[in-house]
């Protein structure tokens, strides 16, 4: 599949990998040589991918990186020398989908975009998730604290209160974790 490419990084390395992926008929791929265009060329073009020469002549790569994952999330392939091996493991850390060592192949190329692309995806879902539990223990917590507050304030058993819980939602129409604050805001004032 042919993906929107932006690749940032030296000419001349940026020119062979964007001739790789032209002949592999990737159609739309732009090159952004110098760091202060970059950011700029990231936002305006919304790429699929990003490609990234660790060794940036003009800036830190990490911290573009970072700029472009805080702004728009976005996969981003790095490319580096097999010396650089501690700028992989820092790479990492900051969300790089995969990397890339010289010399650079059509097959490594393209196998690395498939795969940043694939891996980003994975980490974006998992992201979301993880969200979605947060939230739902965050719910958890304020329905269990309502429910102490209701079993120590009407005596009531755990399963007692949880019933009440759930009628006063079901009788208001409203979500057990709107009933659920009110009780503890009602119980904070007394």
């Amino acid at each position: 599949m042919a993906y929107k490419v932006l690749i940032i990084g030296g000419s001349r390395q940026s020119s062979r990998l964007a001739g790789i992926l032209k002949a592999e008929g990737y159609t739309d791929v732009t090159i952004a040589q110098d760091c202060s265009s970059a950011v700029e060329t990231a936002r305006s073009l919304t790429p699929d991918a990003i490609l990234m020469d660790v060794t940036l002549p003009c800036d830190d790569s990490f911290s573009i990186a970072e700029k472009l994952m805080a702004e728009r999330p976005v996969p981003i392939i790095m490319h580096s020398t097999h010396s650089q091996i501690d700028m992989v493991m820092k790479a990492e850390t900051i969300g790089v989908s995969a990397h890339l060592f010289r010399p650079i192949t059509r097959e490594s190329l393209l196998g690395a975009i498939e795969l940043g692309i694939s891996r980003f995806r994975q980490c974006q879902l998992l992201r979301a998730e993880v969200g979605e539990c947060r939230e739902a223990l965050r719910i958890r917590k304020l329905v269990e604290r309502a429910k102490g507050i209701l079993m120590k304030r009407s005596s009531l058993s755990e399963e007692q209160a949880f019933l009440r819980l759930q009628k006063l939602a079901r009788d208001k129409n409203v979500k057990m974790e709107k009933v659920a604050e009110s009780i503890i805001t009602a119980d904070e004032i007394i």
